[in-house]
């Protein structure tokens, strides 16, 4: 497919290093001459200088034979007129970057409908939302639905309690009562896609597909810590801070620190459950002021990514307790986050692309991608007439950069599938791939 971006940031670069690895044809328009050059020199696209406002640019990186534009510059309008520009150039799908809540709101309705953009996203909101499920299924360091809601990827930790130490994956398979399946296991910095031959080694950080009622029991065998939230902390006051306080303060008790002091006093008024505090969350001693070694959950959501991960650190060292959230904009910095005793590092890029790909698959429900490796969580719909319609998983043979988790059947149940697993067309199949087996899948599943 080809695939045009507007915009090389944070968001765009990830979306062009996913794509690209999926052997589509990318072209990036970048107005900075310098970003666009370190671009096409690290990412096998092709880049185009320019704005994505102007036909000309859009006309050189093929738009009118795109499968999907996606503009997601920190522009809004520059976005938006680039959605309306590719519609007219022959694109078949737009999708638009939007952070201004005024332009996402009802006031905003028109104009989107007249930009004619088939997917607006918001990486900031997405982002407070993942914030928010990491709290509310404490213990996991990452949290992504599946399949509307009835399956989830837990990203755990296995504590050295965890009764599945010392096992291969293939004995803790035959215990019927643990329906969930082990996905990627990361160990030692490297990531892969295990086999039933795998034994499980407390550290491991595991990613487990299992049945969302059923997250609380997975949790406990895997020896992750889970613990009451009565009080949060929130480091930046800034879209995505603030939206994670006012949403929190429904059920816990909410401190936020903010450096602006006039955003600090608008958010004092407007979150009336909060308490805020005008300061710098690289102050030592405001956070101790601020008990944060009594604070259950530490959130450090600030434009600084080194500001977060400092913050983080010392409420890391200072309450081994607490669950410490860090949200990172440049992932030169991720390695730093398991070595100073951070327990999650959250991205802009992820959930924006995540939302991106899903358009972009069409068939694709959901699609959970990771900061610090390329394998990915994709769901697919079975078509009648593929080699997956009336196929037993244990005949499909496919890559072992690729292990089928489970089965969503047209009725709304879902099951973890074993090898005696009978597939149907009109079923989805939730599955664990590196992206350069996408293909193959797209073989197996679609007719």
């Amino acid at each position: 497919m080809h695939v045009v971006i507007v915009g090389a940031g944070e968001v765009g670069w990830y979306l062009a290093e996913r794509l690209g690895a999926e052997n589509h044809d990318v072209v990036v328009i970048e107005q900075n001459e310098v970003i666009a050059r370190a671009l096409g020199d690290e990412l096998d696209v092709q880049t185009v200088i320019g704005s994505g406002t102007h036909p000309s640019a859009l006309r050189a990186a093929g738009v009118e034979r795109a499968e999907l534009m996606a503009g997601v510059t920190q522009d809004d309008e520059v976005n938006l007129i680039a959605s309306v520009l590719s519609k007219q150039l022959g694109a078949k799908q737009t999708v638009v970057r939007l952070q201004t809540d005024e332009l996402r709101g009802p006031d905003g309705a028109e104009l989107r409908g007249l930009m004619a953009a088939d997917l607006v996203i918001d990486p900031d909101l997405d982002t407070a939302e993942e914030i928010l499920r990491l709290v509310s299924v404490s213990g996991a360091d990452e949290v992504y639905p599946m399949a509307n809601g009835q399956l989830v990827v837990l990203g755990v930790v296995v504590g050295p309690d965890s009764e599945m130490v010392g096992r291969s994956l293939a004995d803790i398979g035959q215990v019927d009562t643990w329906r969930f399946l082990f996905g990627a296991v990361t160990r030692n910095g490297e990531t892969i896609i295990p086999r039933g031959d795998l034994e499980v080694h407390a550290g491991d950080h595991v990613r487990v597909l299992c049945n969302a009622v059923k997250q609380q029991e997975v949790l406990e065998a895997l020896d992750a810590d889970r613990k009451r939230v009565r009080r949060v902390m929130v480091l930046g006051g800034g879209a995505v801070g603030a939206r994670v306080a006012e949403r929190l303060a429904r059920s816990a008790d909410i401190v936020l620190v903010e450096r602006d002091a006039e955003r600090a006093e608008a958010l004092a008024e407007r979150l009336v459950k909060v308490t805020v505090v005008h300061g710098d969350i690289t102050d030592t001693n405001l956070l101790t002021e601020e008990s944060i070694s009594t604070t259950d959950v530490v959130i450090a959501a600030t434009g600084e990514d080194t500001a977060n991960v400092l913050a983080c650190a010392f409420a890391a060292a200072e309450n081994d307790d607490a669950f410490t959230v860090a949200v990172l904009h440049r992932l030169a910095l991720l390695p730093l986050v398991r070595q100073f005793g951070i327990d999650a590092a959250l991205s802009p890029r992820t959930a924006s692309a995540n939302a991106v790909l899903r358009q972009l698959r069409g068939g694709t429900s959901s699609v959970a991608t990771f900061l610090d490796s390329d394998v990915e969580v994709d769901e697919f719909v079975i078509e009648a007439g593929s080699p997956g319609d009336g196929a037993l998983v244990r005949d499909l043979h496919v890559r072992r950069s690729v292990l089928l988790g489970a089965v969503v059947r047209q009725d709304g149940s879902t099951e973890i599938v074993r090898g005696i697993t009978q597939l149907h067309a009109g079923e989805s199949v939730v599955l664990f791939a590196r992206p350069t087996a996408l293909a193959e899948v797209r073989r197996v599943f679609g007719a």
